[in-house]
């Protein structure tokens, strides 16, 4: 049996299920993945709401990027932000691009979803839902 670490490089992080917490050191915030989102897909907001799945203890989770110019969603915020993430919601706040991903659990459980939206119409070209997948799958393996 393991005697208790001698140094912090050897520490364990221990989780707790019922609140999905761990160490903070080891969590990526959700606003810096969509951040990173919003600015490889060039768009203007890029929201990320983890529900938890099947996990329903497990509180909501809102992940917000939105690019200063965008006056659609101007000084709202984050909970009403999070609405966005449906595309109905999106096209009653006057957004002419909305793109979404589903967000999923290892056994395959929807868990959240992964949106970009611009107020401007554009195309959607294949390295974008490439992009848009990767994203997803590194917000997947965090949630």
């Amino acid at each position: 049996m393991k005697q208790r670490p001698e140094n912090r490089g050897e520490m364990y992080v221990v989780r707790d299920m019922r609140t999905n917490e761990c160490a903070a050191q080891d969590v990526v915030p959700l606003d810096h993945l969509a951040h990173l989102t919003m600015r490889a897909l060039q768009v203007s907001v890029a929201v990320i709401v983890v529900d938890g799945g099947a996990n329903r203890w497990t509180q909501r989770q809102v992940g917000v990027a939105v690019d200063g110019a965008c006056l659609t969603v101007a000084d709202r915020d984050q909970s009403s932000l999070a609405a966005l993430a449906n595309p109905v919601t999106a096209e009653t706040e006057g957004f002419a691009f909305y793109v979404a991903t589903p967000l999923r659990d290892p056994l395959g459980v929807r868990i959240g979803t992964l949106a970009v939206l611009d107020e401007r119409l554009r195309s959607v070209s294949e390295d974008d839902l490439t992009t848009l997948r990767e994203m997803a799958g590194v917000i997947e393996r965090l949630a």
